[in-house]
């Protein structure tokens, strides 16, 4: 039996908790509970007779004022109403009515949002999965919120492990089926993988839809301008986080209303657009406040939009609120959260030292420095480089402020700064892009620098992804010059057979495919004594069964290859003096080679 099975025949509730205004879902139960004390019911008296429904009928509307209270946020109350149902629907013998009301009553517990009560809830959702045929809808349900326990608790493989065994089993049930879609494409976006987020997300929407589940659509929007905003499509994520926020407000869903107004906001703010975002930020925290119980994780979230907004428009009471929203984000536990605001204290220092005068000091005092560094490391461990980039550059505006006339000179370490903050924004186009217009007008060396930069390691690049394709067999160079390891002149350039496998100061590691001429690895070496501007040492040596498995993914170091040891060849290397270049005999390249690299001036060790 369903939750709401007893109420067949006499109310609609089951499609209006999916699509209806809360007030008409309310005034429904209302009078349904004003029909069920009248007397019993006769199978053939008219609709909206009065009935006694008995107890599963008051269990069934039980559950409908959990389910309402759930959809509006109001999660304390929705925890208390689903566990009398679940009690009721279980003394009656209704086992899969029951399970189903536990399912949402944990669910309830979990959109509170503190980590301590997860723990509790997956070993309740577990009991329930455990206590029957796997394959029925509560064992279902219940897989699927546990899967978004884990992912409130960080762990994404294990949460992207149940919700797929969840949705495996879902076939029979096309509306958990489309729940399960939501989740899955929330746990994308978290995880960065936003097209994929996307693909199930659409199909998500689309099945809510064609069921009238405007609940359901309205979390697949949100997530859906979430993956936008991933992806960097400004624009493109306004219109689903829009559909949302107008969903929610139909719907009288607080929770998704609040979330929808913070997104806007901070979309408002990213489009340079501060006054939209203050008063979309204020919406969302009247919203999340008057929720029962407060929403305590989207007034965070919209204190720290607010306080933002407002110090873009000089507001002086900025300081406070990312203060309070810093406090909140302690209170709850929240790691993004923490981050954030320990990136919001070290620029309200950075601020308040340059108004106070101190004039020439990199972004504010020491302490603003070591904030901006924390806040930097807390956000890039949490695998969000693109967030990284927005206070790289935050931090360099800062600065450029602070040191006045001084900011237009050229310098090696704003040099540095602008290619770390390039580097850290290429998960984040729409970042990449803002910054390429305002330096090609204010500062084109550096734009043209970060470009050839760029072209040379998407050629590296490029090479690696092929050299998988190539037989096994390679030659490997390590190289060592103490002008390796800056500004990416280890990279080989656009004439070269190499690709570059390691850069690090003082030394590289360059890798050809076996079947390379020997002239055309040692024009390699000589065009890269050229831009050095002195001569390299470097050991060569054949790894007969080596292969480049893959390229290295953004940020990860180094290509993945088997068969290939260079930790040797390394030591040799440093060990070398000035110009020398020692080969391995096992590459049988003949005596005429050595004669070649000599008359390059290198000095031949065999």
């Amino acid at each position: 039996m369903l939750p709401l099975e007893p109420l067949d025949g006499v109310s609609p509730l089951s499609r209006l908790l999916r699509s209806a205004l809360s007030a008409e879902v309310r005034a429904e139960i209302e009078r349904v509970e004003a029909l069920a004390g009248g007397g019993p019911r006769d199978p053939e008296a008219a609709p909206g007779a009065p009935f006694s429904g008995g107890p599963l009928v008051a269990a069934a509307l039980g559950f409908a004022r959990g389910a309402l209270a759930l959809r509006e946020g109001a999660l304390d109350a929705a925890a208390l109403h689903l566990d009398g149902a679940a009690a009721a629907y279980g003394r009656e013998g209704a086992a899969e009515a029951r399970d189903l009301a536990r399912c949402e009553a944990a669910l309830a517990r979990l959109r509170q949002g503190a980590r301590s009560t997860c723990a509790g809830a997956i070993a309740e959702l577990d009991a329930i999965a455990a206590g029957g045929d796997p394959g029925r809808r509560a064992a279902v349900v219940a897989m699927h919120y546990r899967g978004t326990a884990e992912r409130l608790l960080g762990d994404a493989a294990a949460a992207q492990r149940t919700l797929l065994s969840a949705l495996r089993r879902s076939e029979p049930f096309l509306g958990e089926r489309a729940q399960i879609l939501n989740s899955l494409g929330t746990l994308y976006v978290a995880l960065g993988a936003h097209g994929a987020a996307e693909a199930l997300l659409e199909h998500a929407a689309e099945l809510h839809r064609r069921r009238g589940d405007a609940v359901g659509e309205a979390i697949a929007c949100g997530q859906l301008g979430a993956a936008a905003l991933g992806l960097g499509a400004l624009e493109r994520a306004r219109a689903p986080l829009q559909r949302q926020e107008w969903l929610s407000a139909r719907l009288g869903d607080a929770f998704g209303r609040a979330r929808a107004l913070t997104f806007l906001s901070e979309l408002a703010l990213e489009l340079g657009r501060a006054d939209d975002a203050l008063a979309l930020a204020t919406s969302a925290r009247e919203v999340a406040e008057r929720a029962a119980p407060p929403l305590r994780i989207w007034i965070a979230y919209a204190t720290r939009a607010i306080g933002r907004a407002r110090r873009d428009l000089g507001d002086p009471g900025a300081a406070a609120a990312l203060g309070e929203a810093g406090a909140l984000f302690g209170e709850l536990g929240n790691p993004l959260g923490a981050a954030l605001a320990a990136w919001d204290r070290a620029s309200v220092e950075a601020l308040a030292a340059w108004e106070g005068g101190a004039v020439g000091a990199p972004a504010g005092t020491e302490a603003a420095a070591g904030g901006w560094f924390s806040a930097a490391w807390a956000l890039g461990s949490l695998g969000l480089p693109a967030r990284v980039a927005q206070l790289l550059g935050e931090r360099r505006d800062i600065e450029e402020a602070t040191l006045g006339p001084e900011a237009d000179r050229p310098s090696p370490a704003r040099e540095a700064a602008e290619r770390a903050l390039a580097a850290a924004a290429q998960t984040a186009p729409h970042l990449a892009v803002q910054r390429e217009v305002e330096l090609v007008y204010d500062r084109p060396d550096d734009l043209a620098a970060i470009a050839a930069r760029r072209t040379a390691a998407q050629r590296n690049l490029g090479r690696l992804a092929a050299l998988t394709l190539a037989p096994p067999g390679l030659v490997v160079a390590a190289i060592a010059s103490p002008r390796l390891g800056a500004r990416g002149l280890a990279l080989p350039r656009e004439r070269a057979s190499a690709a570059c496998v390691a850069d690090l100061p003082g030394l590289a590691v360059w890798i050809w495919p076996a079947a390379a001429p020997p002239a055309a690895i040692f024009c390699d070496l000589d065009d890269l004594r050229e831009v050095l501007g002195e001569a390299p040492r470097a050991t060569f040596a054949l790894a007969p069964l080596g292969r480049v498995l893959c390229p290295p993914l953004a940020g990860d170091v180094g290509a993945e290859m088997e068969a290939v040891e260079v930790g040797a060849l390394l030591a040799q290397a440093a060990a070398l003096g000035p110009g020398e270049v020692r080969i391995d005999a096992r590459l049988g390249w003949p005596e005429e080679v050595g004669a070649g690299v000599e008359g390059l001036g290198f000095v031949v060790m065999r």
